[in-house]
């Protein structure tokens, strides 16, 4: 008995040593600059949201068919969204989707009859210029007419912008825009109608130089951030009237 006594206590001796010994080794680390070991949460790397495109696709559809005479014809319309989270693009987007989607459903109807298209194309262009984002949408007839829908913002804030806030952005006054688009409007005229000189000759050319007519003007930077403007001629031909664009 007295042998296990002795064994046991030999051991809790030994335990108690190693402990003191552990903690020794412990001062001996800190007291000799042992590094501290520290836990850290990883780092956490928020990313700005990504910027929407300004401009994107709206609708797109492409119609295919075969006349009677085994003629194939196709065409691609396609109309744009502007994206700017505000009323002005809101309110452009909801105009430009009244008076396209006509277009849609039309062509679907003509397609599946096997009719020619009214409209040959339907597309736009977007151009960003001194501050300025302008979106131009072209609808092409089968008659060859061509009209045009024009749309400026301000390309930081989103707002719309008048044909006048166009024209300060080249820094010319509205007056001096009316005036230079009058002589251009008067030398394309001139340079088309003189020598065969239509029915009614002078007074469209006067209807077409007139204030209300230079007034009505769509006005945006184009390419190369050049002022441009888009406006009517008025002639005893065709339609009676056409979509001009001229470079002021």
């Amino acid at each position: 008995m007295q042998i296990i006594i002795g064994i046991w206590c030999f051991m809790k001796r030994l335990g108690i040593i190693a402990i003191i010994a552990a903690f020794c080794v412990f001062l001996t680390a800190c007291d000799s600059g042992g590094e501290q070991v520290t836990t850290t949460a990883p780092e956490v790397v928020i990313q700005a949201a990504k910027v929407k495109n300004k401009i994107s696709v709206a609708r797109e559809e492409s119609f295919e068919y075969t006349d009677n005479n085994g003629n194939a014809y196709s065409a691609t319309y396609r109309i744009p969204s502007i994206n700017f989270d505000n009323d002005d693009s809101e309110k452009a987007n909801e105009e430009i989707v009244e008076k396209y989607t006509p277009d849609f459903e039309k062509a679907e109807k003509e397609s599946a009859s096997r009719n020619g298209l009214t409209c040959d194309s339907l597309n736009y262009e977007k151009f960003e210029n001194n501050g300025i984002l302008s979106v131009v949408i072209k609808r092409v007839y089968y008659s060859h007419a061509v009209d045009y829908s024009v749309y400026n913002f301000n390309s930081k804030t989103g707002d719309a912008l008048s044909g006048s806030d166009v024209a300060k952005a080249s820094k010319l006054s509205w007056d001096e825009v009316t005036e230079t688009l009058r002589t251009e409007l008067e030398k394309d005229y001139v340079s088309k109608y003189k020598t065969s000189k239509p029915e009614k000759y002078e007074e469209n050319l006067e209807k077409t130089l007139s204030d209300d007519n230079l007034g009505s003007a769509m006005l945006y930077l184009g390419k190369d951030g050049k002022l441009t403007a888009i406006c009517k001629e008025y002639a005893s031909v065709g339609a009676g009237e056409f979509s001009v664009v001229l470079t002021i």
